[in-house]
């Protein structure tokens, strides 16, 4: 312990007594160590930590699809619920979940939040408990909505300023009167996704009443379920006890589950669903500071390979006196942790830092609200700091443990050289250096290409000088309140809304839909295609928007053929549909849509009437640029208004901003009806960025690391060739004495740094080549192998390179031989 002590205080002498070396390492790792920390404290919350709930590794989430058709995730009906609940014998509970909006009425101005209705047990499935008050229970069992709702710990602190009183309160949703029973913990949220924002409001109901329709086999009206797996069953028997169960269904209802449509149920780890999308973005960011943190490793072992070549004849001096090579080497170790870990106090506390603005991360990123510090976190930081510290530090105390005495102490004479064993290590590290950066900006180019790409893709409309404004219509439980499931006044609100806002100075067009473009909201319905018994039969889904006739004239959206909407598809007249050449060519690949029938089923409508295809729109991107075409068809809203859970769009074309829209947009849909709130008010443009948030988020941030990469590559090489030059200008001096022009010595000196770098280059393009792979399923429209970047990269880092490399040769070239002679003897 003695002796590690002196270590210690030998060591931290030696680094204060070089501040300007001690700085430069301690941020460059600092950099590495702090990046990885931010980075890995978001994968340890949203990826490595098990979900906070009672027996989290037993959650699933429960999927039906038709796979005979390729429509996966189509929703369950209530008996097949019942059945998952009673005969599947896999499960423990199972609980629906339905999310959606909702109108807060009765306060001062009408407020949108987002609700999410369950089954009674679905809290004391997830073994969440209250706050204050109490969950849902077997009390509140219903048929149709019970009367009881259980809120977040923000909305309590939001609108009722935590008052314990709020327990007995009565508020309106969606003009239902509802009795607040219980408020849920701060860190409680939803294990799932949802439309827009957390849920702060949960209400229970039964699915079998109004406002639902009468249970039917065919008529799948909820969109998922949990469910908890009986103790000792794994997923992979749940999964075969499933199929088998799935085949027993379709053997008894035939008729409800089409030959061909291939129906079934899948079980899969809740936390999977929860997190799969974000999944491979967070694993690549980890993997770029990974990279990162050996470049700083790598650069701070070059930095301690040089100081150690000045400190050759105190070493030498050290070992004739006595002092063993263990021991040397141990002193450089404990020199190098010391280092480490300063920097990694550093890199924590920064991380630290950076991780309070988290909240304000572009991305929806599951789970971001539990993201910490924690002691797995400190533990992993403290794991990174030592193992940089011993990488970086055994290199060099390897290197000079192992040199003689008496060549040590000629070596460490100024002015004398390096040997060319450490030469050979300084310029492996810079080739690993230039490999790492090759790799890191291989990712970055493709992730921008990708993204760039997006940006230049056609979305089939003209986003810009759109704003769009929501609204969201109220679905009281009891039928006979819905004023506006009855056409007459629901046709009256959507011209009257739209009349007025199209009054607005400053707007030319405006029209309202149900699903605004790449915002991905619409809901999938079963479509049946007159003439095509055999592909109809098998379960067909088609993606339904609802729109008035303006709204492809205010998308500037090019009409294929037909027309468009007008004023007179009303309600009374023949039901019409327009369809996107995507629809066309899956639906009639050889024929003309034009004058073809279809239906759409409809949760309330046994026999939907057929549709007359009138018109062809080009595609437009409506589930988001990166998607693939689905089939889509729209409807004239006055005929179809759409699922009353689907927020409504009103849709402007104009040359004024979206704040200074807002309050007007606000005041005329309001003048109709003040109890609908106004929401999200934004320009199409907005939409479109906020649909490729996770892409920018993600290229931006490896672009950074990329260009760090490239900073600390041509810094090395820098450092290298300017040390080089140093230790070399004897040599210099001599050559130039007998004869050598200045531009020999200067190409002497960049063709040493080029070729140190083309050779990482080479290693950096083929180790990029085996792994781009990797990342494939986050480029879209962009080859792993993409030649552009992995030619790209190549030419820029060795353009960074020769510029790294021209100083020191400049230097070298100006090296004054008289001089150097003088100051060799």
């Amino acid at each position: 312990m003695t002796t590690l002590l002196q270590d210690m205080r030998y060591g931290l002498r030696v680094l204060w007594k070089s501040p300007g070396f001690t700085i430069v390492a301690v941020l460059s790792l600092a950099l590495g160590v702090g990046a990885n920390t931010a980075i890995f404290s978001i994968v340890n919350a949203v990826l490595l930590r098990s979900l906070p709930f009672s027996h989290p590794e037993r959650l699933v989430k429960i999927v039906a699809s038709n796979r005979g058709v390729g429509a996966r995730d189509i929703g369950l009906s209530v008996p097949e619920f019942d059945d998952l609940r009673s005969r599947a014998g896999v499960f423990d509970q199972v609980t629906a979940t339905q999310g959606g909006p909702t109108n807060l009425t009765g306060a001062e101005r009408p407020q949108r939040f987002e609700l999410l209705e369950v089954s009674p047990n679905y809290f004391s499935m997830l073994g969440a408990s209250a706050h204050i008050g109490r969950v849902f229970g077997p009390g509140d069992e219903a048929p149709g909505f019970a009367e009881a709702t259980v809120i977040s710990d923000s909305l309590w602190a939001r609108a009722f300023g935590r008052d314990p009183g709020v327990l007995g309160r009565k508020i309106q949703l969606d003009n239902d009167p509802y009795t607040i029973v219980g408020v849920l913990p701060p860190g409680f949220r939803h294990p799932g996704s949802t439309v827009s924002t957390e849920i702060e409001i949960w209400v229970t109901c039964g699915f079998r009443a109004n406002p639902f329709p009468k249970p039917e086999r065919s008529l799948r009206i909820l969109p998922g379920a949990i469910g908890l797996l009986k103790p000792g069953i794994g997923l992979e028997q749940a999964q075969s006890r499933l199929d088998a169960f799935a085949s027993q269904l379709r053997a008894e209802y035939a008729t409800d589950y089409p030959a061909g449509s291939g129906w079934s149920i899948e079980a899969e780890p809740l936390q999977d669903s929860l997190v799969g999308n974000v999944r491979p973005m967070l694993l690549v960011l980890m993997g770029a500071v990974v990279l990162i943190v050996l470049l700083a490793s790598v650069n701070v072992a070059n930095l301690l390979l040089a100081r150690a070549s000045g400190r050759q004849r105190e070493v030498a001096v050290r070992l004739a006196l006595g002092a063993s090579r263990a021991r040397m080497i141990r002193q450089m170790l404990t020199e190098s942790v010391i280092l480490s870990l300063v920097s990694g106090v550093v890199g924590v506390l920064t991380a630290m830092a950076a991780l309070h603005f988290v909240q304000f991360l572009p991305v929806p990123i599951p789970r971001l609200a539990e993201v910490q510090v924690d002691w797995t976190v400190l533990s992993f930081a403290l794991l990174v700091s030592l193992l940089a510290g011993l990488g970086f530090g055994l290199v060099p105390a390897l290197q000079f443990s192992k040199a003689e005495i008496a060549v040590a102490i000629r070596e460490g004479a100024r002015g004398s050289g390096t040997s060319s064993k450490t030469n050979r290590l300084r310029g492996l590290l810079i080739a690993s250096e230039t490999a790492l950066a090759v790799m890191l900006m291989v990712g970055a180019g493709l992730l921008l290409r990708t993204f760039w790409g997006l940006l230049q893709e056609d979305p089939g409309f003209n986003p810009s000088r759109i704003v769009a404004a929501n609204v969201y219509l109220p679905v009281p439980n009891n039928p006979d309140l819905n004023r506006y499931a009855k056409p007459e006044i629901f046709n009256t609100f959507v011209r009257e809304a739209v009349r007025r806002v199209g009054a607005l100075p400053g707007i030319d067009l405006a029209a309202m839909t149900t699903d605004l473009p790449v915002a991905h909201v619409s809901w999938r319905r079963p479509v049946n295609i007159e003439g095509r018994p055999d592909e109809s039969g098998k379960g067909l889904f088609s993606e339904i928007t609802s729109v008035t006739p303006e709204y492809f004239k205010v998308l500037q959206a090019s009409l294929v053929r037909g027309r468009y909407f007008t004023e007179d598809d009303d309600i009374d007249k023949q039901p019409v549909a327009i369809v996107d050449e995507s629809t066309a060519r899956t639906y009639w690949p050889d024929r003309d849509p034009i004058g073809r029938r279809l239906s759409i089923r409809t949760p309330r409508v046994a026999n939907p009437p057929w549709c007359i295809v009138v018109g062809v729109i080009k595609n437009i991107n409506s589930d988001g640029l990166d998607q693939s075409e689905a089939p889509h068809i729209y409807r004239p809203i006055y005929q179809f208004p759409g699922s009353r859970a689907l927020t409504k769009s009103v849709t402007v074309r104009t040359s004024l901003s979206a704040t200074s829209l807002e309050p007007l947009i606000r005041r005329e849909i309001q003048a109709v009806d003040p109890n609908l709130p106004v929401f999200s008010v934004r320009t199409m443009t907005e939409v479109i960025d906020g649909s490729l948030a996770s892409r920018r988020f993600s290229a931006e941030l490896v672009g950074v690391f990329a260009v760090v990469a490239l900073l600390l590559a041509s810094v090395g090489i820098y450092g290298l060739l300017a040390y080089m030059v140093g230790q070399r200008s004897h040599e210099i001096g001599v050559r130039i004495a007998l004869g050598a022009m200045p531009s020999t010595i200067g190409r002497m000196i960049v063709s040493h740094g080029a070729g140190l770098a083309g050779i990482g280059v080479g290693i950096g393009l083929i180790v990029s080549g085996i792994m781009a792979p990797l990342i494939s399923s986050l480029l879209y429209g962009v080859r792993p192998l993409d030649p552009e970047v992995f030619i790209a990269v190549p030419v820029i880092l060795m353009v960074v390179v020769l510029l790294a490399s021209y100083i020191p040769a400049w230097r070298a070239a100006r090296v004054n031989p008289i001089v150097a002679l003088r100051r060799e003897s």
